[in-house]
């Protein structure tokens, strides 16, 4: 036996059932890219980096659909032997509770668009760019900002003295969340109240380029 480990797709197991997606996820600013099967593509880009909008290239991904998760296994092990030449280490950044440090690829990008192309020609659901399918996720999940919110107020206070908060913590975390819809152009208006508004905007992505911006001069 090769004592390749299966890893459970995000809560499902390995059965058969149910609707999987092979997922390419391009890094944004090294040459690697992350190639495997999921049944919860963003849950598994947030595994990866809770500013996954910034840690992939979002633009060059894709996903194509499968009717089971033993489909999808299929595809992933006939293109992992076509692409064995660009197997790779994963970057140093990737934290190890993602259970992702294998089907990394280095070099691959041409033969990635060729998968993908091929994929599309023979009828198959492809999902290009990747960006379009996260922000079609995300905007059918805004109603849980406002649960978000509510949480944080019952822990943290009145969101009028809050902080900005380092990676890893409860606040950042709803920040980085923030920010994925401010990356993703979608609009939040009634979704949050006016105060995580402007907590956002004194602590969100937009405030922290200007003030490193600001920095530089």
């Amino acid at each position: 036996m090769s004592g390749r480990r299966i890893v459970p797709l995000d809560g499902v197991g390995t059965g058969a059932d149910g609707r999987a997606f092979l997922y390419v996820f391009p890094c944004a600013y090294e040459d690697f890219a992350k190639f495997g099967i999921s049944t919860n593509p963003l849950a598994r880009l947030h595994a990866f980096s809770s500013r996954y909008y910034e840690f992939f290239d979002l633009q060059r991904g894709w996903l194509v659909e499968a009717e089971s998760v033993r489909e999808a296994r299929q595809w992933e092990t006939r293109w992992k032997r076509q692409l064995r030449d660009h197997a790779a280490p994963a970057p140093l950044l990737v934290p190890a509770r993602a259970a992702g440090h294998t089907e990394w690829l280095r070099g691959a990008q041409p033969a990635l668009e060729a998968a993908r192309a091929q994929f599309a020609a023979q009828g198959f659901v492809v999902h290009s760019p990747l960006a379009a399918w996260v922000r079609q996720r995300l905007a059918g999940r805004i109603d849980l900002l406002d649960m978000g919110e509510q949480a944080a107020i019952a822990r943290f206070g009145p969101i009028d003295a809050w902080q900005q908060q380092p990676l890893g913590t409860p606040l950042a975390a709803l920040r980085d969340a923030l920010d994925a819809y401010a990356e993703l152009e979608i609009a939040l208006d009634g979704a949050i109240s006016p105060a995580l508004r402007a907590w956002h905007a004194r602590c969100g992505m937009s405030a922290r380029l200007m003030q490193s911006a600001c920095t530089r001069r």
